[in-house]
């Protein structure tokens, strides 16, 4: 598999200004983006989205070759290139990191590339607020009982790369898709913007939700707007973006209906901003 042997290859190579300004990347030296695959459909325009936002760096996103399949966390099969629009050029962080975890670390990187740490900070399901600073300067810990974090002032931390992973790790572990529909602001499906996301309740039975982000966004003269929607996944695997229909490409662009249509198994959901971010992704 080509995705497989790329994942191999990036090991051997030096990273290069991506991974600089997309520290998620694997491979490092991908130079097709998100915006330059995914032409609108006839009619339609981009969002002009400012220089340096949270939506133009959505993107901008580096994906992998056409014929990359997306892997899970061990390095397996979990969807054919066939199956998707492409694959995002992601170094996953393990088991625990799945498809809400691909918001949260979107804004997180984020912010880290903008030198804004005072911003990375994300609510537990148990309700404590996990931060970056206080990361590097301490010690999170879970209590005698199981049922709340508590922190530990100590000695600081270098920030490097290696402390970012294990903060964002601690993070995707006690936050999820319940946590962020409880605490990221309702957006409406007629008024989405890049970086919003779709929480769904999940499959009858299970209390396994479902969330995917906004990325992209085009507009006709009319004032239609249509999508692009990526994911992530449980097994924890690289995220893609989706395709509505087999073997047509221009059915990545959605409207929010026809993409709850097409993820109807976790129910119809709603749409949410994020707190931190959504200013810097409007339109």
């Amino acid at each position: 598999m080509l995705g497989a042997v790329a994942l191999i290859l990036s090991r051997l190579l030096p990273s290069l200004a991506s991974g600089q300004t997309y520290p998620f990347c694997e491979i490092c030296t991908q130079t097709e983006t998100i915006a330059g695959r995914f032409a609108p459909p006839r009619g339609f325009t981009r969002v002009e989205a400012s220089q340096g936002s949270y939506a133009e760096w959505l993107r901008q996103m580096p994906l992998l070759p056409p014929d990359a399949d997306a892997l899970d966390w061990t390095g397996r099969l979990a969807l054919s290139a066939a199956e998707v629009g492409g694959v995002l050029d992601w170094r996953l962080l393990g088991r625990a990191e799945q498809c809400a975890d691909i918001a949260l670390r979107l804004a997180a990187e984020y912010a880290r590339v903008k030198k804004e740490d005072d911003r990375i900070a994300f609510r537990s399901l148990s309700g404590e607020t996990i931060t970056w600073t206080a990361w590097r300067n301490g010690r999170y810990a879970i209590n005698s009982d199981g049922s709340a974090i508590v922190y530990h002032p100590g000695v600081g931390l270098q920030d490097t790369r290696s402390a970012f992973d294990d903060f964002l790790r601690f993070v995707m572990t006690y936050a999820n898709t319940a946590s962020i529909k409880r605490d990221w602001p309702v957006a409406g499906a007629r008024d989405l913007r890049i970086g919003d996301v779709l929480v769904q309740p999940g499959c009858p039975g299970t209390g396994l939700g479902h969330l995917s982000v906004v990325v992209d966004l085009c507009e006709n003269v009319s004032g239609e707007r249509l999508y692009l929607f990526i994911d992530g996944f449980t097994p924890a695997r690289m995220p893609v973006v989706r395709q509505r229909l087999p073997e047509e490409p221009k059915s990545v662009w959605m409207t929010p209906k026809q993409y709850q249509e097409y993820q109807i198994q976790f129910g119809s959901g709603t749409f949410h901003r994020s707190p931190d971010w959504g200013s810097a992704a409007s339109q």
